[in-house]
């Protein structure tokens, strides 16, 4: 017969519980904070025309919107509309006697477009025209929203996070060196899988396809070189730390759903650099706006891979430390391939997570 169940110690049984309610908040100030209550500031607007019939327009609206735009003139449409389609305007009113015109670019931001039609409209009405709304840089039919490079981060993403956390709980008695191409191939397996999927079952990416993938296995490589990388330092706190960084502060900051110019400065602030909005943006830019140049965004990416490494550097560095402090007991036995008890109870813990 076997002998009494044990019991688990209270202490143990909160600290888990403690984490998930942790990770349960800081999905709620990142979420709530970044996107329950999209407010524009410095949004860059233009009237065009001659300086003598534009600028009193824009010193009005101007004065009228405060610092949530920012609101100069331009000479003409031409102008107006190379200026959008290089991501320097979010819109620009053309006036007229007749009929007054908003170019726009949903391409940019759909929620951005919503906004700057929600600014001209009352100088339209002030004026006594109708306003047609032109939109000079358009979403494909395949992205009516433009939004399918967010979806695919997201996508991305979980698996990416998840499966340096698999890698890093279930390989842990394995040499770092394995882990290190475990997360190499799945970097390649998966974002392999799921471009097939977003291609072949909804029919996104259209000749684009080598571009996202290679950008895809990017992404997911730094993603997984972060996670497989800092675990040996963070354990099972690893869902909590990847979460906040890969979850909470990466889906909130890329431009996906709101521009940072509808967001707090802060998320606005982490767009020039957290890695969604290098993934993002690199496919904005490819899909919609090929002029800006792919180099801004392609940098944040690369230098996130370069960031993984070191955090792989970092990782290894440590396990070695604890190889040569065996009397301690937390470390594997490289001539076994056993675990002491502290790491198997770490690796199950891991894997409940």
């Amino acid at each position: 017969m076997s002998g009494p169940q044990q019991v688990v110690p209270m202490k143990t049984v909160l600290s888990h519980v403690l984490v998930p309610i942790v990770m349960g908040l800081v999905m709620a100030a990142a979420y709530l904070g970044g996107f329950h209550k999209p407010a524009p500031h410095n949004v860059p607007l233009a009237v065009v025309g001659t300086t003598q019939q534009a600028q009193p327009i824009a010193d009005a609206l101007q004065h009228a919107v405060g610092d949530a735009a920012t609101v100069r003139v331009v000479p003409n449409t031409a102008e107006a509309t190379r200026e959008i389609q290089q991501l320097d305007l979010s819109g620009a009113y053309v006036p007229g006697a007749h009929q007054a015109v908003l170019l726009t670019g949903s391409a940019a931001s759909d929620s951005t477009k919503t906004v700057v039609t929600q600014v001209f409209s009352p100088v339209a009405l002030k004026q006594g025209v109708p306003l047609s709304v032109k939109d000079v840089a358009p979403v494909t039919a395949g992205d009516p929203i433009g939004q399918n490079g967010f979806f695919f981060l997201v996508a991305l993403t979980v698996g990416a996070y998840a499966t340096s956390i698999a890698i890093g709980a279930a390989a842990a008695s394995r040499r770092f060196r394995d882990r290190v191409g475990l997360a190499a191939g799945a970097a390649v397996v998966l974002s392999t899988a799921e471009l097939a999927v977003a291609h072949f079952g909804y029919d996104m990416f259209g000749g684009h396809v080598p571009a996202v993938w290679g950008l895809s296995i990017l992404y997911t490589a730094a993603v997984m070189f972060v996670g497989v990388g800092l675990h040996p330092l963070v354990g099972r706190f690893n869902t909590l730390l990847y979460s906040a960084v890969f979850v909470a502060l990466n889906f909130t900051s890329s431009g996906g759903v709101f521009s940072p110019v509808l967001q707090p400065a802060f998320f606005g602030w982490l767009h020039h650099f957290w890695i969604g909005a290098g993934f993002v943006e690199t496919l904005r830019r490819m899909f919609y706006f090929p002029a800006v140049g792919l180099g801004g965004p392609l940098a944040i990416l690369f230098g996130w891979l370069v960031l993984g490494i070191a955090c792989l550097g970092l990782g290894y560095a440590v396990e070695q430390r604890r190889a040569r402090r065996t009397a301690t007991g937390a470390d594997v036995d490289r001539s076994t391939g056993r675990l002491d008890s502290a790491t198997e109870e770490e690796l199950e813990e891991d894997v409940a997570v």
